[in-house]
């Protein structure tokens, strides 16, 4: 498989469970994959992953390390106001907020399972 047929496959994989893909290119040793999710409480998340040297072993490595040192509490406290509650359109219940990163880590793990699952 060529380099534009990995893109386009990672790219179908992720839309198939609900993502959005820009695939920065520019750099043909090193394709930058943002991936976009907005959560059940309706946030737009995204996160990076990078493919170096063509091998798709290394986006999904990137992925995985991604979801390994994601941490939902921490997360949430980066969307907790001075008032102790939602700012900048996060939910306004704590508890939400935490169920709503809770919510992005799920959906991160769905993704990687389903890229190593059907590329590696």
């Amino acid at each position: 498989m060529n380099t534009k047929e990995k893109i386009q496959k990672v790219t179908d994989i992720s839309q198939g469970y609900g993502w959005s893909v820009n695939v920065d290119d520019k750099d043909k040793s090193n394709i930058l994959f943002e991936f976009q999710h907005y959560t059940k409480y309706g946030q737009d998340f995204n996160f990076n992953a990078e493919m170096s040297n063509e091998e798709i072993e290394t986006l999904v490595a990137g992925i995985k390390q991604y979801f390994t040192d994601f941490d939902p509490d921490y997360e949430a406290s980066l969307w907790i106001g001075d008032d102790g509650h939602g700012k900048c359109g996060a939910p306004y219940h704590i508890k939400d907020i935490v169920a709503d990163m809770e919510d992005a880590e799920t959906k991160i793990y769905e993704l990687l399972k389903a890229l190593e699952t059907e590329l590696l």
